[in-house]
């Protein structure tokens, strides 16, 4: 990866000014700071509310930020000098149902600039990653809502472009086809394709991203690189069948299985176990427990958990 940022935002901030029913400003982002490298997939976590869409907004030139700035390529996101280099898949990819997959792809790319020799190839490319060939000469209206993702996700290849902004772009698709663009994804940054990528699915964010980014009511509570972001040491779960009695000491909670603590490293792990020993109370398992994205994204926006 390289040290080059093709996305860089400092200080940025949106309000949005009261109106009649609400005289209150909204601060839809607060100092918003992260970079985005060359060759990066930078997964843009948060709860519903919390100013993705927005952030997205702004480096799409859609919306025009209150302060701080935002810039794509190293050129200010007002200049709008980076179109060609960017592919965009929004939450909601909506072809029109009475043209067909092919049929699209051809406007999209005609849209774009694109002609001749040169749009027929990258269709056919593009159609060939997503797996779309077979169902090229079909109109979409007939499509799965998997089907019209992956088209949406063609779509959003078909230029080449350097940077790709994809809101949700596994959501819909069954195992296989998650699988398949997460194959796409690490093809893209390998060969130094930098992607912004927002997704409710940490399991497939833990897969995929390089580096990792929270926003909570606007502001970038957490970010940096995935695994710095995931604790190191060794941790433990211990199950047992009863809420224990051992006052505030272990963090305790209730599974449908019985009640689970994790603790950190080999000493405490020990400490407790002789604690529950001391207090008559046996022990169902013991096992190493890993940490998931998930756990981190919850330890950063609490019970705020509308995402």
């Amino acid at each position: 990866m390289s040290t080059n940022n093709v996305v860089e935002t400092k200080d940025l901030a949106k309000v949005y000014a009261g109106h009649l029913l609400s005289r209150e400003s909204v601060h839809a982002l607060q100092e918003v700071s992260f970079e985005v490298g060359e060759g990066e997939i930078f997964a843009l976590l948060g709860p519903n509310g919390a100013g993705k869409t927005t952030l997205t907004k702004i480096l799409l030139g859609l919306v025009k930020p209150t302060s701080g700035t935002a810039t794509l390529f190293g050129m200010p996101v007002s200049a709008g000098m980076w179109k060609d280099k960017v592919g965009y898949l929004p939450e909601l990819f909506q072809p029109q149902r009475n043209l067909t997959a092919q049929g699209i792809l051809m406007f999209l790319g005609k849209l774009s600039s694109m002609k001749g020799e040169e749009l027929r190839r990258r269709v056919d490319q593009v159609m060939e990653q997503l797996g779309l060939t077979e169902v090229r000469s079909r109109k979409v209206g007939s499509f799965s809502k998997g089907m019209i993702l992956r088209l949406g996700i063609a779509q959003a290849l078909l230029h080449e472009p350097q940077l790709l902004f994809l809101d949700e772009p596994t959501e819909g698709l069954d195992p296989l086809g998650r699988r398949k663009v997460r194959e796409i994804l690490i093809d893209l940054r390998d060969r130094g394709v930098s992607i912004l990528l927002n997704s409710h699915l940490l399991s497939e964010v833990e897969m995929v991203a390089d580096k990792v980014g929270i926003l909570h009511k606007g502001k970038m509570v957490a970010q940096g690189l995935l695994k710095d972001m995931m604790p190191p040491d060794q941790l433990y779960q211990v199950q047992i069948a009863r809420k224990p009695t051992l006052g505030e000491k272990w963090d305790f909670r209730e599974e449908t299985s019985g009640w689970a603590c994790v603790v950190k490293g080999a000493e405490m792990l020990d400490a407790l176990l002789a604690d529950l020993r001391t207090n008559g109370i046996t022990v169902q398992s013991v096992s190493p427990f890993r940490t998931t994205l998930e756990d981190v994204f919850i330890s950063y926006i609490g019970g705020d958990s509308n995402a």
